[in-house]
């Protein structure tokens, strides 16, 4: 007979996984029912969708780059090392997530997606030279332009 993990043990005390990107990032990652690890997104088994979540995703499956390439591993790691850290950065990231999804859904057109691969580049480029006032700035233009487009209602 198996034994059930005690599913209120942290991860770091039992050796179990923590989450190491995201929202959640460093958090222990959650339980199923049965007391087992839940899996990572990628190793979940299910098949990730062609056109993506959000709006850099998007973008990069239209310039045909994976979903750990350079652009999207460097937009998380500022997500999660600078906005993540203060209140006003969380509350973007928070926004964002609120209108992204949506966003990304309706977007088919390449020359859209070709402009928005453009201020990802803009903005990337500006954390690279640790401009993040400016990189904030390009990304919630390009966002808030989108959410306008698409949502008009702004949520």
């Amino acid at each position: 007979m198996t034994q059930k993990k005690d599913p209120s043990k942290s991860p770091r005390d039992t050796g179990g996984p923590v989450v190491k990107t995201g929202p959640t990032r460093g958090e222990n990652r959650s339980r199923n029912e049965d007391g087992q690890w839940r899996k990572k997104r990628s190793d979940s088994g299910t098949e990730k969708k062609k056109s993506g979540c959000y709006l850099t995703t998007v973008a990069c499956h239209h310039q045909g780059l994976a979903d750990d390439c350079f652009e999207l591993e460097t937009l998380r790691t500022f997500r999660d090392e600078v906005l993540m850290k203060t209140e006003e950065g969380r509350c973007l990231v928070q926004r964002y997530y609120a209108v992204a999804p949506r966003i990304a859904a309706k977007i088919h057109e390449s020359s859209e997606l070709d402009e928005m691969w453009i201020s990802i580049n803009a903005c990337i480029s500006a954390i690279l030279k640790q401009q993040d006032g400016e990189a904030i700035r390009i990304y919630s233009e390009m966002t808030n332009a989108l959410t306008h487009k698409y949502s008009p209602s702004g949520a």
